[in-house]
């Protein structure tokens, strides 16, 4: 029988305390990551990464949205404010044939109000330099059609002439398109006697003396709510009507006879209080008279 024996020197026998030709265990040694660890690890990191990634995507998000309240609001401001270039320069006189006639159809598309308004106008609003509407009288019909399968905003300019609507299908005038934003237009009408906003505008030969334009804009995400664009205007040709101006349209007669609802006389009559209205190079069964500017 043999017997191994180590030995060791005093001074260093507490450093191989587990017996002969073993290296010593160091106190500070480190065991590797169990599963366990590397999963829960894993965990904490999808989550985190989670978190980063739905908060860019919100960013990103609000940025685009915010991209589009932007591009809305320049197209909005725009729709309004040529409306109430428009409308400031409404003309009205009183008229039997209707030609000075303010008209508003209530429709709708696509879930959103799209009235149709027409009235004849001076300002050269919507209207293309080259129109030969761009610098004189005409009247204006604004309404929301379909463009490419998304409704538009879209403007048709003619003559003011008695009749509009039948000479518009006669000659089918080509319509201007203002806006795809655009994509919703409401009007309502003050109520005087009930102090409240209404839909209804039954005069057939009048002006309203205020309304409420509402333009929406539509986003392109179906969920996101259309975007309003509210303006009330006190249309300044409204006070014609306590004072009923007349046309400055001759429709024949005797001498102080009535030519459109306006007194005309020798030396020119009286139109509504202020319209002088006359014929110097024409005799209507007496003496010339003054000169009436030519109308419709």
């Amino acid at each position: 029988m043999i017997i191994l024996s180590c030995n060791l020197k005093p001074e260093t026998e507490h450093l191989n305390k587990d017996g002969c030709g073993k290296p010593p265990r160091s106190r500070h040694a480190r065991s590797a990551f169990t599963l366990l660890e590397l999963l829960v690890a894993m965990v904490i990191m999808v989550i985190a990464l989670s978190i980063a990634f739905q908060a860019y995507s919100g960013t990103i998000r609000g940025w685009k949205r915010g991209t589009e309240v932007m591009e809305g609001i320049k197209h909005g401001d725009f729709a309004i404010s040529q409306l109430v270039r428009t409308l400031n320069s409404t003309i009205f006189f009183d008229n039997r044939r209707k030609t000075y006639a303010f008209t508003i159809e209530k429709e709708s598309n696509s879930g959103l109000p799209a009235d149709i308004i027409s009235f004849v106008t001076s300002s050269g609003a919507f209207m293309p330099h080259d129109s030969p509407f761009a610098s004189g009288p005409h009247r204006i019909k604004l309404y929301i059609d379909d463009d490419e399968g998304a409704p538009a905003l879209f403007v048709t300019a003619m003559p003011a002439v008695p009749n509009s609507e039948e000479e518009e299908e006669d000659l089918d005038y080509e319509p201007f398109l203002v806006s795809r934003e655009v994509q919703g237009l409401e009007i309502l009408i003050w109520d005087e006697e009930n102090e409240d906003w209404t839909e209804e505008w039954e005069p057939e030969n009048s002006v309203p003396e205020r309304i409420m334009l509402t333009v929406f804009v539509a986003s392109d995400n179906p969920d996101e709510e259309p975007i309003e664009f509210n303006r009330v205007i006190n249309i300044p040709v409204s006070a014609s009507l306590k004072d009923k101006i007349a046309s400055p349209t001759l429709t024949g007669g005797s001498t102080g006879g009535t030519a459109g609802g306006a007194t005309r006389g020798s030396t020119g009559g009286t139109a509504g209080g202020g319209v002088t209205v006359g014929n110097p190079g024409r005799t209507s069964g007496g003496s010339p008279g003054g000169t009436a500017p030519p109308g419709r």
